[in-house]
């Protein structure tokens, strides 16, 4: 997934100026800019024949690419989708769980089996008052949808199981604060609370009632901008950024 993550490097910096940053130890391969296109967050999936695909989210849809040649990627399907300027995804087994912020968007559940040839969508699926969704994370057979309406109005954390991946079941939730993004080691989920400028640990060993652990200020409660977070490979720390300019980052 080297190539996956060198196209995620070159994404974030699409943000910012060009002379504003040097290029370190990367270099540019190919590139993907469709016209009125703009593009969000971007998952990687290896099929089962060992060929590579970005899966990318733009205004409008997801756009699913084959890279397995670095020098000659492809768009090879898109999916289309309600207008957000934000929309994340997710693999299992071989499907791909897409959400968006856009209101009725929900679930999309995505069959990547006839890739390079084409996607599949099987469901858009949802649950009592669920229409919306700001990030989503995986671990195992679990999806965490973050934000939105996910959990309640408030848009905690909810907790769907997709053993059976076309047909998942919701879980439990953590409603207590916003949770924009999340990460999950074990049992514990890591939340940031952008809002508060909080960070919370919640126990999810029982995956349909969701625990409070404790919580900390990672941010001054005037910038209230815990935007995300994320582990390094010994998963010994846990790293949160933020959307406020001049925050030291923790």
């Amino acid at each position: 997934m080297k190539k996956l993550l060198i196209i995620s490097f070159l994404i974030l910096c699409s943000s910012y100026s060009y002379s504003q940053l040097a290029n370190q130890n990367t270099y540019l391969l190919k590139n993907i800019d469709v016209a009125g296109r703009s593009y969000s967050a971007l998952w990687g999936y290896t099929a089962p024949d060992g060929r590579e695909y970005a899966i990318l989210g733009y205004n409008r849809g997801t756009s699913f690419i084959d890279i397995t040649d670095s020098a000659n990627i492809r768009e090879v399907d898109t999916l289309t989708g309600l207008t957000s300027s934000w929309r994340e995804m997710k693999t299992y087994s071989h499907y791909a769980y897409i959400v968006s912020e856009a209101t009725n968007s929900k679930l999309q559940i995505v069959d990547l089996q006839y890739l390079p040839d084409s996607v599949s969508l099987v469901a858009t699926w949802s649950y009592a008052g669920y229409t919306k969704t700001h990030s989503i994370s995986q671990s195992g057979n679990y999806l965490y949808l973050n934000g939105g309406n996910a959990a309640s109005s408030v848009g905690g954390v909810a907790v769907v199981d997709v053993s059976n991946p076309v047909s998942p079941v919701k879980m439990g939730e953590w409603n207590t604060e916003y949770v924009h993004d999340c990460r999950v080691q074990n049992d514990t989920i890591w939340a940031a609370n952008v809002y508060t400028g909080k960070m919370s640990i919640i126990n999810a060993s029982n995956k349909s009632s969701l625990q409070f652990v404790r919580n900390w200020q990672a941010y001054p409660q005037s910038a209230v901008s815990t935007h995300n977070c994320a582990f390094p490979v010994t998963r010994d720390y846990i790293y949160t950024t933020n959307e406020v300019s001049s925050l030291q980052e923790n």
